[in-house]
């Protein structure tokens, strides 16, 4: 199976090493420039060992390295055209979160957008909202939905988005974290206020109080802290480029539990799902795509 990355350094990057881990030949990747192209296939050939080609036309990289699946890891706002060029072709993707964004789009021509994707006739999409993974590894330690009252989560990154933007970002880990919890249902009474490095919001979900609290600066200590009825969990990680572990560390259980890697669990379904000649699985559109409007919905103007 043969693998291109659209911007591969980043978080593309980790996409090319969990990628190749897996036994995925990554071919070719994307980049802003030839410039670019070329110092991200060094560095990847440095860092990983591996030779890839790059371009700086998406066209060009379809028609050329012939991929057998694409994941896109661009700037949001430029996912949308690259996502339906390559339905077109009839390729498999893997998407970063969200799987399209723009902030100058009002609520309806997002709803466009999403109906087109949703409809697309080669429509094969998995979305890497891999906040869904730390509720699955503990949903044996947890109460049932219904007796759910309080859901907190705190996250504080180094990136360098501002104001509403932290939002956009951060948020699709949270509302994932959410749907596995409950399922889909509508947001309500919901309040949200920001700054320059830090964004807050509340609601209600399925009956169940939420508050996020999101910071980004390059100043800030990472942190990864959720609560379900103020009982604390803490993701800890050790990492590296070449190898990374996760544990939730169970504050009130007194217990620490290693989980698989959130990203190479999803990453495995879509390798999965593209080696499946058969091809009677379905995609991973629909969750992520609720997940999707659910953000739209509050943070698009109607």
């Amino acid at each position: 199976m043969k693998l291109a990355i659209l911007g591969a350094s980043g978080i593309g990057k980790f996409h090319a090493r969990t990628f190749d881990k897996l036994n995925v030949e990554v071919n070719s990747i994307l980049s802003s420039s030839k410039v670019t192209g070329k110092a991200t296939s060094q560095d990847l050939k440095d860092s990983l060992g591996l030779k890839v080609n790059y371009y700086d036309d998406l066209d060009m990289l379809l028609n050329k390295s012939m991929p057998d699946a694409v994941t896109i890891c661009t700037p949001n706002e430029l996912h949308y055209e690259q996502i339906l060029k390559v339905l077109d072709k009839k390729i498999p993707i893997f998407c970063e979160k969200p799987l399209f964004w723009n902030k100058k789009d009002n609520y309806k021509a997002f709803s466009k957008k999403l109906k087109v994707i949703s409809d697309h006739p080669n429509r094969a999409i998995f979305v890497n909202t891999s906040g869904a993974s730390y509720i699955k590894s503990i949903k044996n330690l947890l109460p049932l939905s219904k007796d759910l009252n309080s859901f907190n989560f705190n996250f504080i990154t180094q990136g360098n988005n501002k104001y509403i933007e932290i939002a956009e970002d951060l948020m699709p880990h949270g509302l994932a974290m959410l749907i596995e919890l409950f399922g889909c249902h509508d947001i309500t009474s919901f309040k949200q206020e920001y700054s320059e490095n830090a964004y807050k919001c509340n609601f209600y979900y399925s009956g169940c109080k939420v508050n996020f609290d999101f910071k980004e600066g390059k100043l800030f200590k990472k942190k990864f802290v959720f609560s379900v009825n103020e009982k604390k969990y803490v993701r800890i990680q050790n990492r590296s480029l070449k190898n990374y572990e996760v544990f939730l560390d169970c504050i009130s259980q007194n217990r620490k539990i290693k989980i698989d890697d959130p990203f190479e669990v999803y990453a495995s379904r879509f390798i999965n799902f593209c080696t499946n000649v058969s091809n009677f699985q379905k995609d991973e559109f629909n969750e992520s795509s609720y997940n999707l409007n659910l953000m739209a919905k509050i943070l698009l103007i109607n």
